[in-house]
């Protein structure tokens, strides 16, 4: 403890006599151990020094993995059960059976939510504000929803080709009992996943 009081006494005498209103006053002192390491740290580039930046990527990449591994190992628990349930899911979907129709009800709903969420990630990151995407994908999607919710009276559009085609439902709704609201429900899944990530 005594060692830290002196070591920092130390560096406070020694920069009370190396700046003085910002400038150095002994030339001497401005080889400082910390300030040479920090140059040559900037001084380390992948143009400059491809070798060496290789070897401490490869290094700090060995180090992060030794980490994660040790942070897996003192949750195994969690990771085993994980690993079962991701078993059990696989097997559940490769296996025929009764429950295929559900499965691939799953399947269908995870990969046109995946596809909205997409395009919400790709608003957010690049493609500037969200507003390319909303009026080449979602906007879209909304208007046609729309549009054929007020042509069929309806929007209890059948399930098999709904997302790729709007086709109306054989048994018409009444007319005029299509709202704002009604229409926003059926669209509300799509939107969310867009709007979240945008």
């Amino acid at each position: 403890m005594a060692e830290n009081g002196r070591s920092f006494d130390l560096r406070r005498t020694a920069m009370s006599k190396e700046h003085h209103n910002g400038r150095f006053l002994e030339p001497s002192l401005s080889s400082d151990p910390r300030q040479k390491e920090r140059e040559a740290r900037q001084s380390i580039v992948l143009w400059g020094k491809p070798i060496l930046t290789l070897q401490y990527f490869f290094l700090e990449t060995l180090i992060n993995t030794k980490e994660w591994t040790i942070k897996l190992w003192h949750r195994r628990r969690i990771v085993v059960s994980l690993l079962l349930l991701l078993a059990i899911l696989t097997s559940t979907y490769y296996i025929e059976g009764a429950h295929q129709r559900y499965v691939e009800y799953m399947e269908k709903r995870l990969l046109w939510c995946a596809y909205w969420a997409g395009l919400g990630i790709l608003s957010s990151v690049g493609l500037g504000t969200g507003l390319h995407t909303f009026l080449l994908y979602l906007g879209p999607h909304i208007a046609s929803v729309t549009l054929a919710a007020y042509e069929c009276n309806s929007v209890n559009f059948p399930e098999p080709p709904y997302p790729d085609q709007i086709i109306c439902p054989e048994k018409e709704g009444v007319v005029g009992s299509i709202s704002l609201w009604t229409i926003m429900s059926k669209v509300r899944l799509e939107a969310c996943m867009w709007v979240r990530l945008a």
